[in-house]
């Protein structure tokens, strides 16, 4: 899923094109915007997405 996506409690499908590796680990994003603004607090994004997985994890996309 979007790595900002999941930052702000979404679902969203990741697209193999926009990537990071941070710290070892594959992070993907849905579009150019999205990325763009993931890059802005890297370490903030993905601490609030580790925050927000687990409330959204067994989630569909769809019930967003």
């Amino acid at each position: 899923f979007c790595a900002m996506g999941v930052a702000l409690e979404r679902k969203l499908d990741g697209n193999p094109k926009l990537w990071r590796v941070v710290g070892g680990r594959l992070y993907l994003n849905v579009a150019e915007g999205p990325q763009r603004r993931w890059l802005e607090d890297v370490p903030g994004n993905i601490s609030r997405a580790e925050q927000n997985w687990p409330r959204i994890r067994d989630r569909a996309p769809k019930d967003f």
